[in-house]
């Protein structure tokens, strides 16, 4: 996106912020937080809790990192009945689009701690509360695309909601295939330093990941507090057929394929019970295990290859949360332990002969504790600060073709100051300090055949930190808002490329490189147009511009860290009739660009504009019917790879590879029928 188009949008953003929206009906607000009931969302047509989660003024929704460890910060910033989702497998997302528009009563908006609700680190969370009652609900789910190169996306998937006084039983179940639409046919070419050509390849990768899904969750009330027990099980398999027809210097097939199956559960139990009028204790206990059978094939005339992987990954969580609220002063304590396990074995043969690799067999467990306390000070009615320590200890054990022990200790302050400046403003200041977690597949040694590259495991790996500082402004215009955030990080220990040294060879690993800096600055903005004349118009954006900065540990100079893309941007227009029961609209996704720094190559992924559409007809409140259209612009996925002889920056450019590959316009139809209920 052009420096001209950054511009435009955000003049035309700040025109509609300065003009008159009427507000649609808004219920009952605090301090602490604000309530958005059915009618606020009325004009726009809801079919699921995610539809009205995107219409709350000021609220952008944030999945979480489900590959953290343990439950602190691994949550998004969705709380459903007042309870944040514990599956890991389960993204908030499709958690939303399960709940039927009809079913929710309201959507709490909560801006502090002191509306008792545990915020972990989020300014805002957003609570879905559903209807009460004795009721039989549910939803019915038929899904059907197709693709031009010949593969399908199916989806079948059904909720049952049994619900008498205060017990609940939630049941849901799925069978779906998704395709992968950043792969697809194209060319795969290779070219000498002068661009003359060194390899000319008609490339074709299809992929996908087929999933069944069960889960179910009971509630009742229990000792005086709420229980709850829930359960999942989660089955994927992905594919990936892989062909290169050469066709210059000489003809040449080379036949690939990826299989991965992976197989999750998950089970939970839940407990919390208020304590006098204003105290609360939640208790939790997860456990989270997964399995994953992985073979990686490529095969010509002359040539074999097989790398296979396999890994059992274990979690176990136990937590406990004591809350306080009072008029002046809101408090939060608790602890959380955590046990981790992996066991992970990697081979790679190539013409039946084994080829060796630095950790290629490992074991390791981690034992982790976290202590955390919270204030919040209600200094005035537009005015509240909350301070915050975490305590985060571990201890590291690994075995196999390498044995380490290692502790590791963190504090954690965090404040976040919230001041009303006015009905519609608020500013927002976040400092804290973070510190990342190691990824027990960096410990692993791992073989892509189909880039051509092993990438080995590093014991020595610290994980990064750093100080983040973030000043937001939400300014609310009629019944949407607009939302200006601006951060900085100062991040120790970055971790990226380095090259590893081992008796096998030198292989590109991930590393430390020392200390960097990132700077982003985001706008999110959610703008109803029926103040101008265009009933039932909506226009949204979100465009995150970022810049980092770090020394090249192979070349010395600056450069941005790996992955961090410069720009990410979105725009949609959605247009509501409820007159004629139709709801249309477009997306627009900016082009995104994202450089890995790698030993002996830079890596370039570049995924062009893209635009998607859709038709939603509503013949009556309990059904649904979407007609889509994906990827209209048949917007290419790029990789670009400059391969040096030896180590980047003290050898010479090899080759440059380029793979272009197109999925394709495809279309599909989905149908929802929701019966029960009220």
């Amino acid at each position: 996106m052009s420096a001209r188009t950054h511009v435009s949008a955000f003049v035309l953003a700040s025109a509609l912020a300065t003009a008159a929206v009427p507000a649609v009906a808004q219920s009952a607000s605090s301090e602490s937080a604000n309530s958005y009931d059915a009618d606020f969302f009325a004009r726009s047509q809801p079919s699921s809790a995610y539809d009205m989660i995107q219409l709350v003024p000021g609220f952008r929704l944030q999945e979480g990192n489900a590959e953290l460890r343990g439950y602190s910060g691994s949550g998004g910033n969705v709380l459903i009945d007042g309870r944040r989702p514990a599956s890991k497998e389960d993204t908030l997302e499709d958690l939303l689009k399960r709940i039927p528009a009809r079913s929710v009563d309201h959507i709490e908006l909560i801006r502090s701690s002191a509306a008792g609700y545990d915020m972990q680190g989020y300014a805002l969370l957003a609570n879905v509360v559903r209807k009460k009652g004795s009721r039989l609900s549910g939803r019915l789910e038929g899904e059907y695309a197709n693709f031009r190169h010949g593969y399908d996306a199916p989806r079948i998937a059904g909720e049952l909601n049994l619900r008498s006084g205060d017990r609940t039983l939630d049941l849901q179940g799925a069978l779906y295939r998704v395709i992968d639409d950043e792969h697809g046919f194209g060319s795969r070419n290779r070219y000498a330093p002068d661009g003359s050509p060194l390899r000319l390849t008609d490339y074709r990768q299809a992929e996908g990941t087929s999933y069944k899904e069960l889960s179910g969750a009971y509630s009742q009330p229990l000792a005086g507090g709420s229980f709850r027990a829930s359960g999942l099980f989660k089955d994927s398999r992905m594919f990936a057929d892989i062909e290169h027809a050469i066709y210059f210097p000489a003809d040449r097939l080379i036949l690939g394929t990826e299989r991965k199956h992976m197989r999750a559960t998950e089970g939970e139990l839940r407990w919390d019970r208020p304590i006098a009028a204003s105290s609360r204790i939640d208790l939790l206990a997860i456990r989270r295990d997964t399995r994953i059978r992985a073979t990686d094939t490529s095969l010509d005339a002359a040539d074999s290859e097989i790398s296979n992987e396999a890994s059992d990954a274990a979690e176990t969580i136990l937590r406990g949360v004591f809350r306080r609220k009072g008029a002046l002063l809101s408090i939060e304590m608790g602890a959380e332990g955590t046990i981790n396990t992996l066991d992970s074995h990697v081979a790679l043969t190539e013409n039946d002969v084994a080829v060796p690799l630095p950790a290629a067999d490992m074991r390791v467990e981690e034992k982790r504790a976290e202590l955390f306390a919270a204030g919040t000070w209600h200094l005035s009615s537009a005015l509240n600060v909350e301070t915050g320590l975490r305590f985060d200890a571990s201890r590291l054990k690994q075995s196999g073709d390498s044995s380490l022990v290692k502790s590791l200790s963190y504090l954690k302050p965090h404040l976040l100051a919230t001041w009303a400046a006015s009905r519609r403003d608020q500013l927002r200041l976040l400092i804290e300090r973070e510190v990342g977690q190691l990824d027990f597949a960096d410990f692993v040694s791992e073989a892509s055949l189909t880039s051509g590259t092993v990438t080995a495991g590093n014991r020595d790996l610290e994980p990064d930190s750093l100080w983040r500082a973030e000043l937001a402004w939400e300014h609310h215009v009629g019944a949407g808002s607009i939302v200006l955030t601006g951060r900085h990080e100062w991040v120790r220990d970055v971790v990226d490329r380095i090259a590893f040294v081992s008796p096998e060879g030198m292989f590109d690993s991930v590393g430390n490189i020392g200390n960097g800096s990132r700077s982003e600055f985001q706008i999110d903005a959610n703008l109803p147009l029926d103040g101008f004349g265009l009933s039932g118009v909506t226009i949204k954006g979100s465009g995150l511009f970022r810049r980092s900065r770090v020394t090249d540990p192979q070349t010395g100079v600056k450069r941005r860290i790996s992955d961090d893309a410069p720009v990410e941007a979105t725009a949609s227009f959605t247009h509501d009739l409820p007159r004629l029961h139709l709801r249309w609209g477009v997306n627009y996704a900016f082009q995104t660009v994202e450089t890995e720094f790698k030993v002996g190559e830079v890596q370039r992924d570049r995924l062009s504009d893209r635009v998607d559409a859709f038709v939603e007809y509503k013949p009556d409140a309990r059904w649904t019917i979407r007609v889509f259209g994906k990827n209209l612009t048949d917007s290419p996925a790029v990789r670009s790879r400059q391969i040096y002889t030896g180590l980047r920056g003290s050898s010479a450019l090899n080759y440059r590879e380029e793979r272009i590959l197109r999925s394709g316009r495809y279309f599909g139809i989905n149908l929802q029928r929701t019966f029960g209920g009220s």
